[in-house]
Formats: structure tokens, C-alpha cells, sequence
């Protein structure tokens, strides 16, 4: 939406992702690898956490528009 919002009005939006980890269904989970990457992380956080780009794991860096990212183990809905 983030991108919509920039496209639209010429603002620089900050822009937080909060379906990195979500796994929903009928959806195709191509981020999955993602979760296993980062799962050492958010163990050693509780489970859930949020990076910033310049302090996330290298594989969230490589997703372009993204300020931030909240990312949980907890990811099941039904």
C-alpha cells in the first residue's frame, strides 16, 4: 500500500511489511525459505520481532520499498 501511496501522491512514504511471515491460506508461501533464515533470530527476540532495514538479516534486505519489517513465529491464520 506503501507503494500505491507514493506512486499516487510523490511522498516517500515509510513503509512497514507485517506479512513477511504470515502464512495464509490458499496463498502461495514464497517466502517461506525467508522464515527458516530469520528463525534464529526471533527465537533469541521471543518469537517476534521487527528490524529495520539497516539492521535486518541480509536475506529482508534484498526486498526492495521495504523500510521495515515485523516478523513473528506465531504465523498461523485461519
Amino acid at each position: 500500500m506503501g507503494y500505491h501511496f507514493k506512486e499516487l501522491s510523490g511522498i516517500d512514504p515509510f513503509v512497514i511489511d507485517q506479512s513477511l511471515t504470515v502464512r495464509l491460506p490458499g496463498m502461495p508461501q514464497y517466502r517461506q525459505g525467508w522464515l527458516k533464515e530469520i528463525t534464529p533470530q526471533l527465537t533469541a527476540l521471543g518469537g517476534t520481532a521487527g528490524f529495520l532495514r539497516e539492521e535486518a538479516p541480509l536475506c529482508l534486505k534484498l526486498e526492495e520499498g521495504v523500510d521495515a519489517w515485523i516478523a513473528s513465529l506465531d504465523n498461523e491464520i485461519e
